[in-house]
């Protein structure tokens, strides 16, 4: 591996110091956050913090190559190397998923912390545990999964010298996909809800298919009008798949209904212009959807995958073909839609087994 010190001028006048490394035809940099000034005598104590902390480098990567711990590297704090790597999710949703994440991990370490160091295969098993206790399996592999994205980063950047969780896994479990029916989002739209906009985005995302992240990121700039048809040209937020949404007479009905409405002044200066609808954080937006469903009587746990579980389960139920509903939810494979075809089915099961029997389950004949 190559490393060399070169120096850069940013867009603000500055010159800043940084390090370019070169490994096996890749190349990535690491910015010092250290600036010359134009003084000398400062320049040059830069300059030797700067290779200073060159000759470390050079020196964990030799470790490296040699298949040996880093010894500077591995002193650093890991929790905050999460923390670090959240922050920079462009998706809010992600960001929440990182934040819960790192909480887990600062409970399992404790008052102790968590270096680099302490990062092996009996820190996976424990940590697995430690949330397999805490939380449902597939949660916790979600939650598990983050921390092997840092690990595999860690590695990239020279940190870890290899990937130590690998082979620690927490198998997913099927789940019953909950939604709505008829009746019960009748009941909800004649409930009314201390959040208007959390009840316009919910009802929207039952009618649209979108999830959370897609409505709160919804602008006016992705609305397009061909001919009598609305559409919703947009990017979604967890894949990043361009789509193209058509909008039922309900959705559009609602999505109209946007356009004269002003956010709440706590959240004013987060919102931008065009944004369609003005939500709070989603956490805010969770304990809103609760209310509101306990005030409408539904004892079901309502969420924005709950309004995108029943766009999907009761378009399948009056008739929508399995794959239009499969382009329709943005699924990359039309296997991912048969769940919600799987639910309909089992309602249909249902259903006739609650029929009635007759006589007992014999039959009369005529004479």
């Amino acid at each position: 591996m190559k490393i060399s010190l070169r120096s850069r001028t940013t867009k603000a006048g500055t010159t800043t110091l940084y390090l370019d490394f070169f490994d096996s035809g890749k190349r990535w940099l690491e910015y010092l956050s250290l600036y010359l000034t134009g003084d000398k005598n400062k320049d040059k104590e830069t300059w030797r913090l700067a290779e200073t902390i060159l000759s470390q480098r050079r020196l964990d990567a030799a470790s490296v190559d040699n298949d040996l711990p880093s010894p500077n590297r591995k002193k650093l704090d890991f929790i905050k190397y999460c923390k670090e790597l959240g922050e920079t999710k462009p998706s809010e949703n992600t960001r929440l998923v990182w934040k819960n994440t790192i909480a887990h991990l600062e409970t399992f370490a404790g008052d102790k912390g968590l270096t680099f160091a302490s990062v092996n295969e009996r820190f996976f098993e424990d940590f697995r545990d430690h949330l397999l206790s805490r939380v449902s399996p597939n949660t916790a592999g979600v939650y598990l999964a983050r921390i092997k994205t840092a690990c595999r980063k860690a590695v990239n950047q020279q940190i870890l010298h290899r990937y130590p969780g690998a082979e620690i896994s927490i198998k997913k479990q099927k789940t019953h996909r909950e939604y709505l029916t008829i009746d019960e989002l009748q009941m909800l739209e004649q409930t009314l809800s201390e959040n208007q906009a959390v009840r316009d985005a919910f009802l929207f995302s039952c009618f649209a298919g979108l999830r959370f992240s897609d409505v709160k990121a919804l602008t006016w700039g992705h609305v397009r009008e061909e001919g009598s048809q609305t559409f919703l040209c947009f990017s979604q937020e967890k894949t990043g798949d361009a789509e193209l949404l058509p909008l039922s007479a309900q959705a559009l009905e609602i999505l109209n209904a946007q356009r004269d409405v002003k956010p709440s002044p706590k959240i004013r200066r987060e919102i931008g212009k065009n944004t369609i609808f003005k939500l709070p954080a989603q956490q805010t937006v969770d304990k809103a959807l609760k209310r509101w469903a306990k005030r409408a009587g539904i004892k079901k746990i309502v969420s924005f995958h709950v309004g995108r579980h029943t766009f999907a389960t009761l378009g399948l139920a009056y008739g929508v073909d399995l794959y239009v509903m499969s382009k329709l939810l943005g699924h990359r494979r039309v296997e991912t839609t048969e769940i919600y075809a799987k639910v309909i089915d089992k309602s249909k099961r249902d259903a006739v087994n609650m029929l009635p029997r007759l006589n007992g389950g014999k039959g009369k004949t005529h004479e």
